[in-house]
């Protein structure tokens, strides 16, 4: 690994360790990290876009060892695709709540930055539940409600829970959320 990569693993492993000391992510400074890391202040925005940037993916290096692993898992089960795309949901709405402490932050970001990776993950399970000929376009955008609805839903929850009645943070209610958007999407 050259020196380049070394600082990039540096920096993430330091802000995934700072991640597993704070109460609270807002206490994570640049300068906390650089001092953490021994490097420069500048160095965070020399190989992230922003520390916001860095603390995504170190957060996705976190919890997202459990997530790829509930999505192999449900990708390789037998079971119908709407139950295998049930199921990852559920499971991903699952890792979202026990780990709220990271992800309830970070939402902001993905929704308005980040690339839709869980989108195209799900993309091969949302053709998988169609009989009929749709578009690619057609596929795309509902994968693209399911996921982005369930990350609002998270980060707004309470408001969501005042509009709805329904409290996402609450597990059974929250998997009856799932199999009601998975059933207005999917006949």
């Amino acid at each position: 690994m050259n020196k380049s990569n070394n600082t990039k693993e540096l920096l993430i492993k330091t802000v995934v360790e700072l991640l597993q000391e704070c109460t609270d992510i807002s206490e994570i400074t640049s300068r906390k990290i650089t001092k953490r890391a021994n490097v420069n202040l500048s160095t965070i925005n020399y190989y992230f876009n922003s520390k916001d940037e860095l603390v995504n993916i170190s957060i996705n290096k976190l919890i997202g060892n459990t997530a790829d692993i509930y999505f192999q898992n449900i990708v390789n089960s037998s079971g119908s695709p709407k139950d295998k795309l049930r199921n990852f949901l559920i499971n991903i709405s699952d890792i979202i709540v026990d780990y709220e402490k990271y992800t309830k932050q970070i939402i902001p970001y993905i929704l308005l930055k980040e690339k839709f990776i869980q989108t195209m993950e799900i993309l091969p399970l949302v053709k998988g539940c169609f009989k009929e000929n749709k578009s690619d376009k057609e596929f795309r955008v509902i994968s693209y409600q399911l996921i982005s609805f369930m990350q609002l839903a998270f980060y707004r929850s309470d408001e969501f829970k005042s509009f709805s009645k329904i409290d996402i943070m609450n597990k059974k209610e929250r998997d009856a959320l799932i199999n009601m958007e998975l059933n207005l999407l999917i006949k």
